[in-house]
């Protein structure tokens, strides 16, 4: 009986405690369901301004998905290519997206639908991210629970739920998978640290289940692939590692990647290229290897022990060689991170990835931002780190790692913040709660952490009375309140507005989409910057080339080079490639907060200038390029002072953007309106001293008026901040461009002009400086070009009187003109220069014949243009300027010469007569440049049934080699000297001589005449001729050699001599030809030459500097090495400064080389005018020669 009433009395006090327990929990349920309603709540403050918009860019694309999904099948999902996305680049498979957040809120739609509430997706999607930052809330109250207790779960829910930095991507109409993302990790760590605890693998599972939910909605999950392993390794290195850790590590992972590898687009090849897949599996093979070495440090505690020591002391150099290469050489890295990741790790890299540093969520956070977001967790982040070092478990450092790495990130990306906030809510309540236990133990009979000798010297001393205790609570309830208070102000005040209507007030974006929308088809393209992609397509329902998925940063990278080229028909080119049919573009009016293009220019350029090699191979390049880029960003803007340049101004994205507005304020723009403030602007100074508004031509009623070829406004929104034009590319098939272009100080001009539109233009007008001169083009008279035609275009200056002078600037414009449309092109501003060109008359191709027939002597001259810019021939002469032709004609090409070109003029009326046949004449061609060619001609016969022609081969005509050292003479009469022609010295002297006949008929060789250096006849006595084979007939193409023999002591070593050489024909002198020739030895030999033609060519002067010119006169090619001390000698002492002035150290056949020198004194002696010395030069081959010259006066 006593033992029945005993289970009575036992089972009153377990009801007893029962009912407790259910006052306290239900206490507890409540806290934690007013603080759920207050997280959902406060999301829902968009709501106040009475607007259900989804907010930013991201939210609409995924939006766009849902509706999708809830509209087709599963089967249509997963093979929906939408060509409405990268048209340019052939569409988007749209199922690439992760899918978790779209199947969830469809689901929740179903469900919804099927319980009877009649929902929408879309709205379904604008509630469900505040939905979900409730469950985060519920989701970190667990873990808190599982980190500390109940009291740290409730604090770290409440500072989570008005946490802004979490906020900002949990709000309705945030509908993007940050709302998954966060939730799926806080989940994830609750279920790692209960099977670090339990070593259940049933909360593995739970976790990995979680982990492949994570990785199939937010790229975010490369978070936990890091974390995770860290944490398991840092438990290792502590001496915490047990079986249950390996339990959580594996169940988590393995579950999560089996998960994960149901997706369509799971790559298996990421586990051997890719360091979050290929990166853990690795891991876990070491964590295996690992696990059986900790199962046998039983048997082996020393060896156990000895290696995890030196793993230790290895572990800090480890580490910092890994953060070095990290931070330095990240290729180094097995499978290697992705950029974005690199970039998240070392952020000093990322302004080199323009893409990158281009998004404003990737920028680094600043403090401000950091304690903005959180505010009284962040403070309290310093207790949660001192009583995690203090107690020391699995989960402290599960706090810390988490804590430390979401910081760095955080700071490193401002985007980040929201995985932060979760970190400063959990760690920071961890440090309030442990506080609080401290405090609140005063209150009650034990106090915590304090011994009863501590107890006692408290209450003697009264260390810690009730109204300071109260005190701290009330501090912490204040300290919640300001959280309140901050997080409400917040969400009311800034992330109540969609992006789509900034500050609540300018509906530009939502009125022009709704234009789109209503006016344009479906596959109309509208290119813009990549920022509008996901609202163009799912709100304005039309065709895109870029979006903010940015799949083609290279198509970014087109679309910034169209909008920032200063040419605009090089922009619609670019444009056509696009495909466009629109272009839109955002006007900010300089505001900040409002983000329009005109912010994001630089970003354009950059972008575009890091494909520079991909667009040169696809043939985009254009003149007006920069070297080794597309664009320069200094020619844009002064990177000093901020200050814009010309090229800003004149850019197509500048010119879009204030086209259309007014520039000058009348008093109809009152101060505050955004016009105001653009007006206002247009009074900054450029990086010239120049307003801005100087560079904006305007109409008659103050309103900015560029003159746009292919850009019509189609669109402008009702604040002028959307604008929308159509594109005509008509401009294009009516284009010209410009190149090469050169104004010369002589009274000329020349520019390669290139038709590349689809039509012919008419080249109507060019200019100077705005100043109209004649001008021809080199190849059409008519002054037209069909498509694709180039030509050089000739500006006469010198016929109105205008002489530029050299360093002058100038401009050429040409005007073109098609039917019905005219335009015009102009090159940058120019120096005037020195007119530069090399022409030669080409022998070979030219002659001087007398026509029988006519009783004249025509003149057929070869020219080309051995230069490297374009020549006019300006004249044609006859041994003197004075003596001209009477007719000049060209059969083949013109007076203007291309480089590399060559023209026929056909010269009639010579005043100079070339008769008898074997009158020696020499013929000039002179160019604009005054550059002058001469060479000798001789004349020939043709008649009715005959054209004769005799030509001593080679047939060109070169310049004397000495004379070309000393003189500008340009007359080329002598003949190169080969095998078969040539003058040589030795036992006799002769000439020998290949002939050929170039003309139809048979001839007789009937004589030979030789001149001396002044062209004087040589009498006949002195020498023979005749040909080598006998016969003095030559047939028509024959080659013969003729030999003459001279009289010994006739001519010396190098003299000149002239051939003249005649053919009969019936007793009739009919054909002619004639050259010089040098004399040379019969073996190797070099000489000495002192004077060419009254010049000094070899001399020393008193100041011991001399020159010398040698030649090599023998029949082999020479070397003179100026390195050997023994290659000059002047009184047998080597000399100083040897350098060659004209020639190099190889002398081939005649060649000669003028090389300069200086006496070395100390060897030599002091030196005095009129002091002879001997010099001596040497060849490598041992060929010397010697001369005796007296020091002359440095004046002499």
């Amino acid at each position: 009986m006593s033992g029945i009433v005993k289970s009575f009395k036992n089972l009153q006090a377990k009801i007893n405690a029962n009912v407790k327990v259910k006052k306290r929990n239900i206490l507890l349920y409540v806290a934690i369901f007013l603080i759920f309603l207050l997280a959902i709540g406060i999301r829902l403050s968009p709501l106040i301004r009475g607007e259900m918009l989804i907010k930013a860019f991201d939210p609409w694309i995924q939006y766009y998905n849902a509706q999708f999904i809830a509209d087709h099948t599963l089967y249509e999902y997963f093979h929906w290519h939408d060509l409405k996305s990268w048209n340019y680049n052939g569409g988007v498979d749209r199922f690439a997206l992760f899918p978790g957040l779209n199947f969830t809120s469809v689901a929740f739609y179903k469900i919804l639908n099927f319980l009877g509430f009649s929902v929408d997706v879309y709205t379904v999607c604008y509630f469900f991210p505040a939905f979900m930052g409730g469950l985060t809330v519920l989701a970190i109250y667990f873990l808190g629970k599982e980190v500390l207790d109940e009291k740290c779960g409730l604090f770290a829910a409440f500072f989570l739920a008005l946490s802004p930095g979490h906020i900002q991507r949990t709000v309705a109409g945030f509908y993007d998978n940050e709302t998954i993302g966060v939730f799926a990790i806080l989940m994830v760590f609750l279920f790692f640290l209960k099977t670090i605890r339990t070593g259940k693998i049933s909360y593995s599972i739970l976790g990995g289940m979680f982990v492949g939910y994570l990785n199939l909605s937010w790229g975010g999950a490369t978070f936990i692939d890091y974390i995770i392993p860290l944490i398991v390794l840092l438990l290792i290195i502590m001496n915490k590692y047990d079986r249950k850790v390996l339990i959580a590590y594996a169940g988590i992972q393995g579950t999560g990647i089996i998960i994960s590898s149901m997706y369509v687009y799971f790559n298996y090849g990421d586990l051997f290229n890719s360091l979050e897949i290929g990166g853990m599996f690795l891991f876990t093979i070491l964590l295996i290897l690992y696990h059986r070495f900790y199962l046998k440090r039983g048997e082996y505690p020393k060896l156990y022990k000895k290696s995890m020591s030196i793993f230790k002391w290895l572990l800090i150099p480890g580490t910092i060689v890994v953060a070095i290469i990290i931070w330095a050489y990240p290729d180094l890295i097995p499978f290697g991170f992705g950029d974005k990741f690199q970039s998240i790790l070392n952020p000093l890299i990322r302004e080199s990835i323009a893409f990158y540093a281009s998004v404003a969520e990737h920028a680094p956070s600043a403090w401000s931002s950091i304690y903005y977001n959180t505010l009284i967790p962040l403070m309290l982040i310093p207790l949660g780190v001192y009583f995690c070092f203090r107690r020391n478990i699995a989960a402290d450092v599960f706090l810390l790692v988490y804590i430390l790495l979401a910081f760095y990130f955080t700071s490193s990306m401002t985007r980040i913040i929201l995985v932060f906030a979760p970190a400063a809510a959990l760690i920071g309540s961890y440090g309030l709660v442990n506080v609080l236990k401290v405090f609140g133990s005063y209150l009650g009979e034990k106090k915590v952490g304090f011994s009863k000798k501590r107890r006692k010297l408290s209450r003697k001393t009264k260390m810690m009375g009730k109204t300071e205790i109260v005190g701290v609570y009330v501090l912490v309830g204040f300290l919640c309140i300001a959280q309140i208070v901050h997080t409400t102000d917040v969400a009311t005040t800034q992330m109540s507005y969609s992006q789509l209507t900034p500050g609540g007030a300018l509906y530009d974006w939502q009125e022009s989409l709704m234009w789109m929308r209503s006016n344009l088809p479906g596959d109309t393209v509208v290119v813009s910057w990549w920022d509008y992609g996901y609202w163009l397509t799912p709100i304005g329902n039309v065709t895109t080339v870029c979006d903010n998925n940015n799949l083609h940063v290279s198509t970014d990278g087109l679309v910034g080079m169209s909008f920032m080229q200063t040419n605009e028909l090089y922009s619609a080119e670019i444009l056509r490639l696009l495909g466009a049919d629109y272009v839109l573009v955002y006007f900010g009016y300089f505001y900040n907060a409002l983000g329009g293009d005109e912010g994001k220019w630089q970003w354009m350029l950059r972008i575009c200038n890091n494909h520079y090699e991909k667009y040169l191979k696809m043939g985009l390049w254009k003149p007006n390029w920069a070297y080794n880029s597309v664009f320069d960003e200094s020619e844009y803007v002064n990177q000093t002072s901020g200050k814009y340049r010309d090229k800003w101004f004149d850019s197509t994205l500048v010119k879009l953007l204030f086209q259309g507005l007014p520039t000058r304020n009348t008093g109809q723009f009152q101060q505050g309106t955004i016009i105001y403030n653009f007006l206002q602007q247009l009074y900054n100074l450029d990086d010239s001293g120049n307003t801005w508004l100087s560079h904006i031509p305007t109409d008659s009623f103050g309103y900015a008026n560029y003159d746009l070829k292919t850009l019509d406004l189609a669109h402008l929104s009702p604040n002028g901040l959307v604008k929308i034009y159509k594109v005509d590319y008509s401009a294009l098939e009516s284009d010209i461009s410009l190149d090469n272009p050169k104004v010369f100080n002589n009274g000329y001009g020349i520019c390669d002009v290139k038709n590349t539109g689809l039509e012919d233009v008419f080249i109507s007008k060019v200019s100077i400086n705005g100043i109209e001169y004649n001008h021809i083009l080199d190849n059409s008279s008519d002054f037209k070009l069909t498509a694709g035609e180039e030509d050089t275009i000739l500006i006469d200056t010198v016929s109105k009187g205008t002489i530029f002078n050299e360093s002058d600037t100038a401009q050429i414009t040409v005007t073109a003109q098609t039917e019905d449309f005219v335009f015009t092109e102009s090159t940058s501003n120019l120096f005037v220069q020195e007119p530069s060109g090399e022409v030669k008359i080409l022998r070979e191709g030219s002659k001087v014949v007398f026509n029988e027939t006519t009783g004249k002597h025509d003149v057929y001259l070869q020219v080309k243009n051995t230069g490297t810019d374009m020549v006019l021939l300006s004249n044609f002469y006859i041994n003197s300027p004075a003596f001209g032709f009477g007719d000049v004609e060209f059969l083949e090409g013109n007076f203007l010469l291309q480089p590399n070109e060559d023209s026929l003029a056909y010269l009639t009326n010579p005043s100079v007569s070339f008769s008898p046949v074997g009158t020696i004449n020499n013929i000039s061609v002179v160019t604009w440049s005054n550059f002058t060619d001469t060479t000798l001609f001789s004349s020939n016969i043709q008649n009715e049934n005959f054209e004769y022609g005799l030509r001593i081969l080679p047939e060109e005509r070169i310049i004397s080699p000495e004379l070309s050292t000393q003189t500008n003479e340009t007359s080329r009469i002598h003949i190169p000297m080969t095998n078969n022609t040539y003058a040589k010295l030795n036992d006799t002297t002769s000439i020998q001589l290949k002939i050929k006949n170039t003309g139809n008929n048979i001839f007789t060789l009937s004589e030979i005449e030789l001149l001396d250096n002044l062209w004087t006849s040589i009498d006949t006595s002195e020498y023979d001729w005749a040909p080598i084979d006998g016969d003095y007939f030559i047939s028509k193409d024959e080659e013969k050699l003729v030999e003459i023999n001279i009289t010994e002591n006739l001519f010396d070593l190098n003299n000149e001599v002239g051939v003249k050489i005649i053919g009969l024909f019936d007793g009739d002198r009919v054909a002619s030809d004639c050259g010089f020739l040098h004399f040379m030895n019969s073996t190797a030999d070099l000489e000495i030459i002192e004077q060419v033609n009254g010049f000094n060519a070899t001399f020393v002067y008193n100041n011991t500097v001399g020159n010398i010119l040698i030649k090599n006169v023998g029949n082999h090619s020479l070397t003179i090495d100026l390195s050997t001390s023994h290659s000059i000698l002047v009184n047998s002492s080597a000399v100083l400064d040897k350098t060659f002035l004209q020639g190099d150290s190889f002398l081939d056949i005649q060649d000669t080389a003028l090389i300069s020198f200086k006496i070395n004194e100390t060897a030599v002696g002091e030196l005095e005018v009129g002091d002879v010395i001997t010099i001596k030069v040497q060849t490598e081959e041992g060929i010397f020669e010697t001369i005796q010259i007296i020091i002359k006066e440095k004046n002499e």
